[in-house]
């Protein structure tokens, strides 16, 4: 059976494969597919990803986990239900 949920957490090619790690060098996950599936439209939607988290790192100052996170109970589709955060936005700098 085809188990799209534990396809990145192989603790073979993965260091702690169920930890969160933006900065994960080598980071051999496969979330566009792979091969003759691989998806077309990745580059868009990394660059797309890029600027988001540019654009609102560049405003926050501080941001902290409240709560615990809520996975989807799913055996198809895995990710993030709820998230509980805590934010501080940087003080507007008029020019």
């Amino acid at each position: 059976m085809l188990m799209y949920a534990s396809a990145n957490r192989d603790e073979v090619v993965f260091d702690e494969p169920c930890k969160f790690k933006v900065d994960r060098r080598p980071n051999k996950h496969v979330a566009f597919g792979h091969g003759a599936h691989h998806c077309l439209g990745h580059l868009l939607a990394k660059m797309e990803m890029r600027a988001l988290y540019k654009a609102l790192l560049d405003k926050i100052d501080d941001i902290e986990l409240t709560g615990i996170p809520n996975w989807v109970q799913s055996q198809f589709v895995s990710g993030l239900k709820t998230l509980a955060i805590k934010y501080r936005v940087r003080p507007l700098i008029l020019r």
